[in-house]
Order: C-alpha cells, then sequence, then structure tokens
C-alpha cells in the first residue's frame, strides 16, 4: 500500500463543482486524487487527494479559493490531514487497490489474448483449407447423434469376452 506524507479531503455541493475542484488542485500542486464519492445524488461529492504535507494544503487551499469566488460557497467541509495512519488509509484506499488489481488483470490476459489470435493467424496463413476438411465429418457425427436421440437409429451393444452359460 502507497504512504501518503498527508491526505486532503474537500467536499463541495453539486458534482461539476467537484470536477472543478479536482481540476484546479491537481493544477495547483503535484497531488493524486484517491477517491471520489458521491451522495445525495451527485448534489454533495466527497474529493480525497493525497501527496506531501505542501502538496495537499496548496490543493485544498486551492479548492477553498475558487469555492469563495462562486455564489453561495459550495464548499461544506475541507481538512488536511498529515501524517494519516494506516487504519484511516484502508478506508480510502481499498477501492482503489481494487481497481489496480482489475487493470492488472486485464493487462495480463490482454497479451495471452493476442498471442492467441496471432498464432491463429498465422496456422490459417499456413495451411490453407482442404476441401476435405474435418467439417462434413463433424456434420456426418452430429446428424447420428440426432437420430440416436430420436430413436431412429437403434444401437446394439455388444459385450466382449462374455460367454452364455447353459
Amino acid at each position: 500500500m502507497k504512504s501518503y506524507e498527508a491526505i486532503g479531503v474537500v467536499e463541495a455541493q453539486h458534482f461539476a463543482t467537484a470536477l472543478e475542484l479536482v481540476d484546479e488542485m491537481c493544477k495547483t500542486s503535484h497531488v493524486q486524487l484517491l477517491g471520489a464519492e458521491k451522495y445525495l445524488g451527485g448534489r454533495l461529492v466527497t474529493l480525497i487527494v493525497g501527496g506531501s504535507i505542501g502538496s495537499v494544503t496548496a490543493a485544498v487551499k486551492a479548492a477553498r479559493e475558487v469555492c469563495a469566488k462562486k455564489p453561495r460557497n459550495p464548499l461544506k467541509m475541507s481538512l488536511v490531514i498529515p501524517k494519516p495512519h494506516a487504519e484511516i488509509m484502508k478506508f480510502i484506499i481499498p477501492a482503489q487497490l481494487e481497481a489496480e488489481a482489475m487493470e492488472a488483470a486485464a493487462e495480463i490476459r490482454q497479451p495471452e489474448q493476442q498471442e492467441t489470435v496471432e498464432e491463429q493467424v498465422e496456422t490459417n496463413i499456413r495451411q490453407p483449407k482442404a476441401e476435405n476438411s474435418k467439417q462434413p465429418v463433424q456434420k456426418q457425427a452430429g446428424a447420428v447423434q440426432r437420430q440416436k436421440s430420436q430413436g431412429q437409429i437403434k444401437t446394439s451393444s455388444t459385450s466382449k469376452g462374455t460367454k452364455n452359460k447353459k
């Protein structure tokens, strides 16, 4: 788990305002967005950023300034937590870790899929299709299976090595 010197929490009204605040905070200082939570259908949004103490302080201050310029000041709460405890970070980063794990799994699966497609292309190029391919045999086998299931063909079971005793 990545540790941060500080985390900043900003809570504002309206999702559009929150997007504006994230943009301003990231442009103002070198912080990383750790999480965003929407409450009340996007009318109340909590943003959590992490980084060095100075960067997080500057980012939160920039968010306060942006909201102060707006009518009705949409900022509900903002704070900086220096040296957050590992137990606090467990509540903030689990969603991020889960997303990173899913991205890593997708990256692992993606090269395998590309290899199989490339192998299929190579085999198709190297081995041209013959007229007597397995398709007619497979079709015949399928037809026989259908007839057996419908009872049109009777199968006899012979057991080898057994003799009738008198």
